[in-house]
């Protein structure tokens, strides 16, 4: 792996599918950002007084190649990266992103404002848009998602019930606003019906 004082634009680090890497304060160093060249990846944080490979990080938001994540967030916990594809990062000095693509910042913005949002069925609503407007591919009448979401990850992210989401989704399939068939990349089949709604 490369040293951690490497010149920005230069590989940090590289996280195999399906691997986590966990960050702390010593991996700032002088660097103030991360910037993802390929993959894709949920951010985790959890606090540093626990342990990391015990606990069950918080889900802050999902990055894909171009995207960025400042680092000033390792001063007061561990940052957890899941490799959904394989991902390389590089150092990065710029805190702001390219256009086109997004922070962590923008996704935990986003993602808090999900979780105040009065009504169960927003939240889901509202958060299938922001994935659908991030990591969405239209394929004919579908969006697609490139990623699985469990119906426990998606109620951690949502702040409500496994079995609220479970029968809010259940809801939609019958109604043909999802499809829960895997898609070729795993993932919802999202219905621009329920895209186009608003919260």
């Amino acid at each position: 792996m490369p040293t951690i004082d490497a010149p920005a634009g230069t590989t940090r680090f590289v996280i195999p599918q399906g691997h986590t890497l966990l960050l702390d304060a010593r991996d700032m160093a002088d660097q103030r950002s991360l910037r993802l060249t390929s993959g894709l990846v949920r951010v985790g944080l959890s606090s540093p007084v626990a342990e990391p490979l015990d606990c069950r990080p918080i889900t802050l938001g999902f990055l894909q190649s171009g995207d960025s994540i400042g680092l000033d967030v390792l001063r007061h916990s561990w940052l957890h990266l899941e490799a959904l594809d394989a991902t390389t990062l590089v150092d990065e000095d710029d805190l702001f992103p390219s256009e086109g693509c997004s922070s962590l910042h923008e996704w935990t913005t986003a993602m808090l404002l999900i979780q105040h949002l009065g009504h169960a069925e927003h939240r889901l609503r509202a958060l299938m848009q922001l994935m659908v407007d991030r990591l969405g591919r239209r394929c004919g009448d579908w969006y697609e998602l490139p990623i699985h979401l469990s119906h426990e990850r998606i109620a951690e992210i949502v702040s409500h019930s496994r079995v609220t989401v479970t029968k809010t989704l259940g809801h939609w399939r019958r109604e043909g606003l999802i499809d829960t068939q895997r898609n070729g990349a795993g993932g919802l089949r999202i219905s621009p019906r329920l895209i186009e709604q608003t919260v």
